[in-house]
């Protein structure tokens, strides 16, 4: 369709509205507020049954977009034939505008159909606890759009969903654990049994989900210290929090089991030179 079939259809499509007889319009009215209650009333059922199945909440809400799109684009398409718009016509005229709002808001689709694909392979879920990219915090919302993350550090990021779509996304909250795997040094000095004995302490403190999966190794001899790693299994609710108090309850053990926690340092050892004084006797 050009755009003299555009001006000549919106030009027939508002003679027929100013011809129109009152109890037309009323009836037209009419039809228009009654499909309003049926279209309100088709969502709230849809709604219901929508929330008794397994789905996930963002679907919900992106099914229920769709189907209000649907259902008022009927209603629309409903009152102009009563009032003798001619649909096809109506519908040519509707797709070219759509066609030249689509070319305008490419991006917008693009995270439209990005959020389709998230929404539809489900790599997390509200409430998980994942990493998009460079991104990390809690999913607080999966929109058509756009997909809200709340950091640790009390931040709303929304990123928009063409990019989630392509991301590599890491979902640490979907298999309902981690492994915790730390690194801590002692002294030369300190004994390995001990050390690792303090170490064990420290973990039990945490609380770890099964003491068999505990592992305390020793891991390298370093230039100052000697490194143990420690790993063992948290639930992914509590990893962070656990981290945190894990550096707390090693140091505690250290201190209370006499271990010796080094800083970078160099020691360097003066030898004589023997032979200088051998020289000097000859």
């Amino acid at each position: 369709m050009n755009n003299t079939d555009t001006a000549e259809e919106l030009s027939n499509i508002r003679s027929t509205l100013e011809t129109l007889p009152l109890h037309t319009i009323l009836y037209a009215l009419a039809i228009f507020v009654a499909g309003f209650v049926l279209i309100r009333l088709i969502l709230a059922v849809t709604g219901k049954l929508l929330r008794r199945t397994r789905l996930d909440n963002s679907l919900h809400r992106f099914l229920q977009s769709i189907l209000r799109v649907v259902l008022w684009f009927c209603l629309l398409l409903t009152v102009a034939a009563y009032v003798g718009i001619d649909i096809t016509s109506l519908v040519a005229l509707l797709s070219v505008v759509s066609l030249a709002v689509s070319l305008s808001v490419q991006n917008a689709l693009s995270n439209v159909a990005g959020g389709m694909m998230v929404i539809g392979t489900k790599p997390f879920k509200q409430g998980d606890y994942v990493s998009v990219d460079d991104l990390e915090g809690t999913v607080d919302e999966i929109g058509v759009v756009y997909t809200k993350l709340h950091t640790i550090d009390n931040r709303a990021v929304l990123i928009p969903n063409a990019k989630v779509s392509t991301a590599t996304i890491q979902n640490f909250t979907a298999l309902g654990k981690r492994r915790l795997d730390m690194e801590f040094s002692a002294s030369y000095d300190s004994d390995p049994a001990t050390v690792e004995a303090a170490l064990r302490a420290a973990v039990a403190r945490c609380q770890p989900m099964r003491d068999e999966d505990l592992c305390v190794e020793f891991q390298s001899f370093d230039d100052s210290a000697i490194c143990y790693h420690v790993h063992f299994w948290v639930p992914s609710a509590r990893f962070v929090q656990t981290r945190f108090e894990l550096r707390r309850y090693v140091y505690e053990a250290f201190r209370d089991a006499g271990v010796e926690m080094t800083y970078p340092h160099l020691n360097v050892h003066l030898q004589d030179d023997l032979s200088r004084h051998d020289g000097g006797a000859d």
